[in-house]
């Protein structure tokens, strides 16, 4: 498992990150991801004002061991809270990938971790994949163990979208604006349902998570900004003199 950390340091005519937390990056999985049959190849991440641009080669989130690109908030966090944020794009190719990205709750920073997944998902042709695209979450409730949708999904997926999830007890709640987040909407349609439920041991990891799954594997590319936890900027940029980001590589 690879893992990129950032860091910030003093430059020359740069930005100026104003971060209200420190975040990581994961490469997490590897050629065995989903049981070796969507190997996860690596990934990039390129921060933004107020954002990130996030790219994964391959991989899936699903049961077995996790293949993805991972962005998260250093600290962990325990009880209750409430996570906001705006996807303004999500592509792949090629076409016939079914990419998956949002917000993503873990146990521990590891592919077999128990988690909770809002997903927005970008699907193939297929009818179950063109039944099954748009906005659910998924649940992982045991180490290594089987996923399943633990939500309907919300159709059609248009962009830009913002999300909302949030944790009260062990219970998880989706919704989405499409009008900035001035107004929400559950997830919820027909017979299909908005939250799930998953007893977390606190604290856990909050962040986002991408896949590239395809066929014979497929790059994804998602764009996510304006991110508040309990209402607090967890990512803010802007103009300054003097900043920029450096990368260190550490693997483990």
């Amino acid at each position: 498992m690879r893992w990129i950390m950032i860091i910030f340091m003093m430059l020359l005519t740069a930005v100026s990150v104003d971060a209200a937390f420190d975040w990581e990056v994961v490469e997490l999985g590897d050629e065995t991801a989903a049981g070796g049959k969507h190997p996860y190849e690596g990934g990039e991440v390129k921060f933004l004002q107020n954002g990130f641009e996030v790219t994964a080669h391959g991989g899936e989130i699903w049961s077995e061991g996790l293949g993805c690109t991972l962005v998260h908030i250093k600290e962990r966090f325990s009880g209750d809270f409430t996570i906001e944020y705006t996807i303004t794009d999500h592509i792949c190719e090629p076409v016939h990938t079914w990419s998956k990205f949002g917000a993503f709750i873990a146990q521990e920073i590891t592919p077999e971790t128990p988690y909770v997944f809002v997903q927005a998902s970008l699907a193939s042709n297929d009818d179950v994949a063109v039944n099954e695209k748009g906005v659910k979450i998924t649940v992982r409730p045991e180490i290594n163990g089987v996923a399943t949708p633990g939500s309907g999904g919300w159709v059609p997926l248009q962009w830009p979208m913002t999300h909302k999830l949030v944790r009260e007890g062990d219970i998880f709640t989706a919704s989405l604006s499409l009008d900035g987040g001035k107004t929400y909407e559950s997830i919820a349609m027909g017979d299909k349902f908005d939250n799930t439920t998953l007893a977390f041991a606190d604290p856990v990891f909050v962040g986002f998570a991408l896949c590239g799954k395809g066929l014979v594997g497929g790059t994804a590319v998602a764009t996510v900004v304006d991110i508040k936890v309990n209402g607090k900027n967890a990512l803010a940029v802007k103009p300054a003199d003097k900043l920029t980001t450096a990368w260190g590589l550490i693997k483990q």
